[in-house]
């Protein structure tokens, strides 16, 4: 599969485990939508690289864009179409089976894009960084986010397939091969910090050393049940919102980022990216 959505990680498979429906993922996807919706506006084709399960691509298909489901994994967008069509949602979703490091698509061709937890995963996230940047339209936003701190690295991140994280400057220097004025916010403290470190970290430190299936591990599969009770998730990813006061404390959990394309070569060269 893509690089950001990778082959089995320990003893685990990014992207089909509970936490990916639980409340840290969805209180993440809704920030990305909303820093999308800031930006972008009306009718627009938009580019989710890579799908994983699709819970983003389908968020941002009900409402809006066309929205290009890009991943490597040919299974894995056979997934994002079954939940498309299953949940009858509105919108269009147009699956691509594609490599962010080399994206079939021409210059220009879409008006935003976003890469969720996807840079961390991939040995050339530079090239990466400049394939989004490449079909994005003048004007156009890429919108993401990326685990932070590499003082945070734990079992999560073995676990994961993680390469790296990252800090707001690095990250800052690198989206400058997209635009000049790159957004980078710390994200995710104090209680999705607490959550990560109480509940979460021993969740996948569990997934780790386990030599059981998750169906088969009896207290991950209780975890499993719980991240499918819609009403806790809501609950919970509520809570996460009483954390955005404190974005920009550097001890949050992950960067959100957001640049802008320029629309003509002077404005590239016009300002500096400023610093977080």
């Amino acid at each position: 599969p893509l690089l950001c959505y990778p082959p089995p990680m320990g003893k685990a498979e990014w992207g089909t485990d509970p936490e990916f429906f639980g409340p840290r993922h969805a209180h993440r996807e809704r920030r990305i939508v909303r820093e999308l919706d800031r930006h972008v506006t009306g009718e627009r084709l938009h580019l989710e690289c890579a799908a994983g399960v699709g819970s983003l691509t389908l968020t941002l298909a009900r409402i809006g864009p066309t929205v290009v489901s890009a991943d490597r994994s040919l299974r894995s967008l056979a997934h994002v179409m079954a939940r498309w069509r299953f949940g009858a949602s509105a919108g269009t979703v147009l699956p691509v089976v594609a490599d962010i490091t080399r994206l079939p698509f021409a210059d220009g061709k879409f008006d935003s894009a976003s890469s969720a937890e996807t840079l961390e995963h991939i040995d050339d996230h530079r090239t990466a960084v400049q394939e989004l940047g490449r079909v994005l339209s003048p004007g156009g936003w890429l919108v993401g986010t990326v685990p932070a701190d590499p003082d945070q690295w734990s079992d999560w991140d073995d676990w994961g397939g993680h390469l790296r994280r990252y800090d707001p400057a690095s990250m800052t220097e690198i989206l400058t091969a997209v635009g000049p004025r790159p957004r980078v916010t710390v994200w995710g403290w104090p209680l999705l910090r607490l959550y990560d470190d109480l509940f979460l970290k021993r969740v996948n430190r569990r997934r780790l050393r386990s030599s059981l299936p998750v169906d088969q591990d009896p207290a991950l599969r209780r975890v499993s049940n719980l991240g499918r009770k819609r009403w806790l998730v809501r609950a919970v990813r509520g809570l996460f919102e009483l954390d955005r006061p404190f974005d920009g404390v550097r001890w949050g959990v992950g960067l959100l980022f957001a640049v802008q394309k320029p629309s003509s070569e002077t404005d590239a060269g016009s300002e500096s990216p400023p610093q977080s």
